[in-house]
């Protein structure tokens, strides 16, 4: 069995789905308007960053957990699928048939992102993928705490759920497939036998041409996937050995013990 991950803002969707949902709770006067500004100040800061992105990381996930500490659970999940009617038209015109062709080809189609949760599932409902990460904060007595569950932005734990996946489902990972935008990326696609470079940063791009990776755009994405995962493609990239990153030291994020029941995730 052979696996694609697919990384969600700006790869198939145009933006951050983040702040769809942010944007939906603020209306309904859940989250205050200058918490939204501070979540966007500081992904400003995150995506500025190129090759230090992990000293935004924290501050990035943090000013989201923060603005939704204390909001009902259900509540989120109510105007995540009203966020996602508002927006579902940024969905990219490539997505639809990039999954397609991902499970004509054999490959199980994964979605992993920073994003929450609640809109991770909205776009893997409208794409029909069953396996699907997200950012997932702890909840207590019914409402968001700031504790994080999973936090998938951070690349060994994108990583880490792929392999575990993998492993699941007895996929090799010499033969799966990813595809990402950013900088974050990098482990990721560094961990599988095709990694494609979506219209990358200029991070990622000078990455992607060190490692002579596959890069894509909108336009050609689909063939080129479709070029991979016909029957006719050409062998596989030889497994190289884990790229080396260091874990962010974690300060004012606060996490629980992260949840390994992957079945929490899926649909």
């Amino acid at each position: 069995m052979n696996i694609a991950v697919v990384d969600v803002d700006g790869t198939l969707y145009q933006g951050t789905l983040g702040f769809a949902l942010l944007d939906e709770l603020n209306s309904a006067d859940l989250v205050s308007a200058s918490a939204v500004h501070r979540v966007r100040n500081a992904m400003r800061q995150h995506r500025g960053a190129g090759k230090a992105f992990r000293t935004t990381l924290e501050s990035t996930s943090d000013c989201y957990a923060r603005a939704v500490e204390g909001v009902p659970q259900e509540r989120i999940l109510a105007a995540s699928h009203a966020a996602w009617q508002r927006v579902r038209h940024r969905l990219l015109d490539s997505a639809g048939p990039l999954i397609e062709i991902l499970e004509k080809g054999g490959f199980v189609p994964v979605l992993i992102s920073g994003s929450p949760q609640e809109m991770i599932d909205r776009i893997a409902d409208e794409l029909g993928i069953s396996h699907r990460f997200g950012m997932r904060l702890a909840v207590d007595n019914g409402v968001c705490t700031h504790r994080f569950l999973s936090l998938p932005a951070i690349p060994e734990v994108k990583v880490g759920l792929l392999r575990e996946l993998a492993s699941q489902l007895n996929a090799d990972m010499t033969e799966a497939l990813a595809i990402g935008n950013g900088a974050s990326d990098y482990a990721l696609l560094h961990a599988v036998g095709h990694p494609i470079a979506f219209e990358p940063d200029e991070t990622l791009r000078c990455m992607a041409r060190h490692g002579a990776w596959t890069v894509a755009d909108r336009r050609t994405l689909v063939p080129q996937v479709s070029a991979l995962v016909s029957p006719s493609r050409p062998s596989r990239r030889t497994a190289t050995a884990p790229v080396v990153v260091a874990v962010p030291t974690v300060s004012t994020v606060s996490t629980v013990p992260s949840e390994r029941n992957l079945d929490a995730y899926s649909a």
